[in-house]
């Protein structure tokens, strides 16, 4: 080892280092041939008050200038420098890593990769977090109780434990104490010719009754290999809230992971407030070994939960999970006493719907809600992984279709026979597992969606007034009439549909108390679609994407063509959409049409929302049947406004809107313009003719006939309800119609409807 001339790299990094205010020195370089690296020890001053500056240091033992030695490899700068901190530094500093470089602590100076840093931000950003690493130090500031506590560094070790984090610090109550759970594990060799034990703590807890030990505790070889698997146990420890002399056990000491036999372990504990809980544990422990008469050899776990002063950086709870592996000697436990080796481990959450959520942004304590879904195929799949994977799946899937090979193009599930070409099972079934798998409950019906909401308990238990939603991503009108239909389903619809081959996107999303309903709102986003030529040009014209897929000799498959990855861009906004719904709530008082367009061939989709208001809701009796009419609020306000126009004498209009003959609704969305040849009067409105029939096919054709003429409408200026020529003239514009008829009336105390059918000709 010896001074050395640096390569040019280095050399410019120590020219950025010079400009950092708050480095004073830069030492001579030393090569070390050991490791191949140029060492170079860096003086950083810390700005301390004054007091603390004749003291010489800080009170958590910074001083006023600190010496980091830089050690860079000649991968440099493809790679950082190591950083390590005088030998004698104080290890009671959080953010310290839990190995150290030639005695020396190693800050952790960077939340993330720091090679990642280096790459993105220069050298410079590595000198600055060392600085800012140091004050925060001096200061006692490297935990922000804002921010949470930094639990103890376990991300560099090999060996891993498995357990819900939330499940162990459960125990954790306020009389101290501990729990044997079930622990599985594998051992298996790496190439460095070390072994790596990956355990899963099961939640179940395990009662050391008199028995034969082999039942808790084997190890096997695995066949055909060097690994071994086996199972034990795992002791949770916690300590009680208070101790006997009625101090906290709130621990605020922060200590790198320094643990390596069972004495160490103790001192751990004891620091934590709970080694008499450790030593009984041990001792039951003990004692149930000692019974067995066949000697051997397994793993176990020993799980410390420490109080900390605050919660953990991004959990909800203040108890941090501190986990070690050690081997049992059975029967005499631990062979070496209380040197025996214990060997800290690196926690990891099993999977889960709170972890999935936190992972995904959302709040892993938060209240998961209770939604449906209708429709297992390409864009309900899609919808219910992405959901799931947030940790906000849906709690049923209701589909009646089979699997077939063709839905491999879109799916969000993959076949499960590989090489074979064959996929098999029910689409609900097999969306239900998937979910399953990712730590959530779901089942799954198959049923086509018309049966189950016919049968009114089952309905219940599948659309309950607890579900958040029911979201029906069938695009099948049958199955909306069926749910737009008064009394089947008590929680609000959102339906999801693509058109035109993937270029037009909509989302629907019911008012409360179901008003608009979901039918009400697809009448209104084919008028908004109207409204808009370009988009009315790709929805009405020459849509030629829905096309009978052959899908062998003699079948076929109704669909829609369009790429997999077209189809997610969609499902993607959509899922946004509902989680942004789940999380913050949906409209409180209006329905919502959101319709998504795809721009051009690139990719990316605009999305624009559009709110509607609840529809007036009227009864009518057609044919001894009572229908339900509703005036969307672009009707009404073209009447309200044509009533003020005049005043004094009766006027009137063209409806137009749809009809569903299978919920009994007539939607009225728009109204046109009486023509000019109409007469008004005080007594009487007369519908003119001149450009009537014009007027009505100009306006169906923008629409792609989805909306229609329905009838027409006229004012009384007193309240009354419909007159003898009312009566006669809808029946005279009946029997130009093959559908029902709407004729409304509009008057000072609030709308009359009169429907005409064939009975009533």
């Amino acid at each position: 080892m010896g001074a050395t001339r640096l390569p040019a790299r280095v050399y410019r990094a120590l020219g950025v280092m010079a400009e950092h205010s708050a480095v004073t020195r830069i030492g001579l370089p030393v090569f070390d041939d050991a490791t191949k690296r140029y060492q170079i020890q860096v003086d950083f001053t810390i700005d301390l008050p004054s007091e603390w500056k004749g003291q010489g240091s800080s009170p958590s033992g910074v001083r006023n200038t600190e010496v980091v030695r830089f050690d860079f490899s000649r991968a440099f700068p493809t790679l950082p420098p190591l950083v390590s901190l005088r030998a004698d530094f104080s290890r009671d500093h959080p953010h310290l890593q839990p190995w150290l470089i030639d005695g020396r602590p190693v800050p952790c100076i960077y939340d993330g990769n720091i090679t990642q840093l280096l790459h993105r931000e220069g050298f410079a950003a590595i000198v600055n977090q060392m600085a800012t690493w140091l004050e925060n130090a001096a200061f006692g500031t490297l935990i922000d109780p804002e921010h949470g506590w930094e639990p103890v560094r376990r991300d560099s070790y090999n060996d891993w434990l498995y357990a819900d984090g939330a499940e162990l610090c459960a125990y954790a109550n306020d009389n101290g104490g501990y729990r044997f759970v079930r622990l599985g594990y594998a051992i298996c060799p790496v190439e460095s010719g070390t072994r790596v034990v990956i355990g899963y703590a099961k939640p179940s807890v395990v009662r050391l009754r008199q028995g034969a030990v082999a039942d808790l505790f084997k190890e096997d070889g695995t066949a055909g290999s060097n690994s071994r698997i086996g199972r034990s146990v795992a002791l949770v420890v916690w300590p009680p809230a208070f101790t006997s002399d009625g101090l906290s056990t709130v621990c605020g000491t922060y200590l790198p992971e320094t643990v390596a036999s069972t004495e160490d372990l103790r001192e751990r504990a004891a620091l934590y407030g709970c080694v008499a809980e450790l030593d009984r544990g041990l001792k039951r422990l003990k004692q149930y070994l000692s019974t067995s008469r066949k000697p051997g050899r397994c793993e176990f776990a020993v799980v410390l939960l420490a109080r900390r002063p605050f919660k953990l950086i991004g959990r909800e709870s203040s108890i941090e999970v501190c986990p070690y592996y050690g081997t049992l000697g059975i029967p005499d436990m631990f062979s070496e006493g209380s040197a025996t080796v214990v060997r800290p481990v690196a926690h990891r959450e099993v999977l889960s719907r709170s972890l999935l959520a936190r992972v995904s942004g959302g709040e892993a304590a938060s209240p998961t809600p209770r939604w449906a879904l209708i429709g297992a195929g390409s864009l309900g799949s899609k919808l219910a992984i992405h959901l799931a994977r947030a940790g906000h799946g849906p709690e049923t899937v209701v589909d009646d279709a089979p699997v077939a090979a063709h839905n491999a193009a879109r799916h969000a599930l993959l076949p499960h026979d590989r090489g074979v070409g064959v996929w098999s099972g029910m689409k609900a079934k097999l969306l239900a597992e998937a979910i399953c798998s990712l730590g959530q409950e779901c089942t799954g019906i198959v049923s086509d969606a018309e049966s189950v909401l016919d049968d009114k308990a089952r309905a219940r238990n599948v659309f309950s007034a607890e579900t958040w939603a029911v979201i029906n991503a069938t695009a099948s009108p049958v199955v909306r009439n069926a749910l737009a239909a008064a009394g089947r389903v008590s929680t609000r619809v959102i339906e999801t549909s693509l058109y035109s081959g993937g270029a037009l996107g909509v989302v629907t999303v019911e008012g409360p108390e179901r008003n608009p309903n979901t039918n009400d709102l697809i009448a209104e986003y084919y008028l908004l679609v109207a409204d808009d030529p370009a988009i009315a040009g790709t929805l009405f014209v020459g849509d030629d994407s829905v096309v009978r897929s052959e899908t062998g000799q003699g079948c076929g498959s109704l669909t829609m063509t369009m790429s997999d990855a077209r189809l997610s861009l969609f499902a993607a906004g959509i899922a946004e959409y509902l989680l942004s719904g789940q999380y913050n709530g949906l409209p409180a008082k209006v329905g919502q049409v959101v319709i998504g367009r795809l721009c051009g061939n690139g990719p990316s989709i605009t999305w624009h929302s559009n709110t509607v208001a609840p529809l007036v809701e009227l009864v009518a009796q057609m044919d001894s049947e009572e229908w339900t009419v509703r005036v969307h609020q672009r009707a009404a306000a073209k009447m309200e406004e044509e009533v003020k126009r005049y005043r004094q004498v009766e006027t009137g209009g063209v409806l137009v809107g749809r009809i569903s003959e299978q919920c009994r609704t007539v939607n009225i969305v728009d109204t046109l313009p009486a023509p000019t040849d109409s007469v008004r009067s005080r007594h009487e409105f007369r519908l003119g003719k001149r450009g009537l029939l014009q007027g009505i096919r100009e306006y169906c054709s923008r629409a792609g006939w989805t909306i229609y003429c329905l009838g027409t409408w006229h004012s009384h200026l007193m309240p009354s309800g419909p007159s003898r020529l009312d009566r006669e003239t809808a029946k005279a514009v009946s029997l130009a119609r093959l559908t029902p008829s709407c004729f409304l009336i509009h008057t000072p105390a609030g709308y009359r409807a009169v429907l005409t059918g064939a009975k009533d000709q």
